[in-house]
């Protein structure tokens, strides 16, 4: 599927959504929300939009300061205040007793209005809201004319690849910092997550990442890190295979809030690192990572059902359902 084909078969739907992207996660969350949004548009010939200059992964141009436009983009500025990610839904919230949410939730249904009303307001029409799109990703998607037949993650991974291209200046970058990194071409690749991931869920050892990739003796393998110190903590523990990284000797950890907060020319650079190290995992021989980390999962399903990429913590007979939910 290439960007002309999808532009296309979008614009000739007459339904439009727009999407907000780089909201409040990390990139590759927002990532896998654009691509369930794009996947629930085709699947019910709805017209995707984009919103993205407040992304928290930009410096004020959105989208296309790192990736080729792939459809028409908004611009009006009451998307950032009314146009949000879904937040649970009330059944779920008595279920679960999520009782921490129901402020939210009624907050966001009132700010949901707000927004449609000022969505009809701009474009003279109904507009659905990224709020507006359900989580039903596990379907089976046939568009014959973007060449997708198939399950979630088929599609998924079709989607992922169209959209996964570069503005020419930050793919030339992408190449300076491979090119120095001296990578085998049959190299391996990891996902050691430090952070604050912490506060969320358990984090997995490198040397057990390492073990569950089993390198041979002389081998690259590449290792996408928030924290150097675990960087180190491989490299020492096994000697005999070649590690590299793009993560810097001064960093700790990546925490969101914080970064969110970083200057302009640094929060751009640590994205051009971020989204290089993310395409040397998407293009390594071999690839182990997380089911619990963003760019892992991005990974994971833009490569779907490949016989060399599992998860550490799912048994590879349950990866793919698991990536499913």
């Amino acid at each position: 599927m290439t960007t002309k084909q999808y532009r296309k078969l979008n614009e000739s739907f007459r339904r439009r959504l727009i999407f907000h992207v780089g909201v409040d996660c990390g990139l590759f969350v927002e990532l896998n929300y654009l691509i369930n949004a794009m996947l629930y548009c085709l699947a019910h010939q709805i017209k995707m939009g984009l919103y993205s200059e407040d992304a928290n992964f930009g410096t004020g141009i959105g989208w296309r300061e790192y990736f080729v436009s792939f459809c028409e983009e908004a611009h009006e500025s009451f998307h950032r205040r009314y146009n949000f990610h879904r937040p649970p839904s009330w059944k779920r919230i008595v279920k679960e007793k999520l009782l921490h949410f129901v402020a939210w939730k009624l907050k966001s249904e009132m700010k949901t209005i707000i927004g449609r009303w000022l969505a009809y307001r701009e474009y003279g029409e109904y507009v659905l809201l990224t709020q507006d799109i359900p989580s039903n990703p596990d379907r089976h998607y046939y568009i014959p004319e973007l060449g997708i037949e198939g399950d979630y993650l088929t599609a998924y991974s079709i989607v992922a690849k169209m959209i996964w291209q570069f503005q020419p200046e930050v793919g030339v970058q992408m190449a300076n910092i491979c090119n120095m990194l001296n990578l085998s071409h049959d190299h391996a690749a990891v996902q050691i997550r430090g952070g604050d991931k912490v506060t969320e869920t358990a984090l997995i050892g490198g040397d057990r990442i390492i073990q569950s990739l089993n390198p041979a003796a002389g081998s690259s393998v590449f290792v996408l890190t928030d924290d150097y110190r675990l960087f180190e903590e491989v490299s020492t523990a096994f000697p005999d295979v070649f590690f590299a990284t793009l993560c810097r000797s001064d960093e700790r950890g990546y925490v969101h809030q914080d970064f969110c907060k970083t200057p302009p020319r640094q929060k751009r650079d640590a994205i051009v690192r971020l989204i290089t190290s993310v395409d040397i995992l998407l293009h390594s021989r071999s690839f182990v990572g997380s089911i619990t980390t963003g760019p892992s999962r991005f990974v994971m399903k833009a490569r779907a059902r490949a016989p060399f990429v599992k998860a550490v913590d799912c048994p590879s007979e349950h990866l793919w359902k698991a990536l499913s939910a």
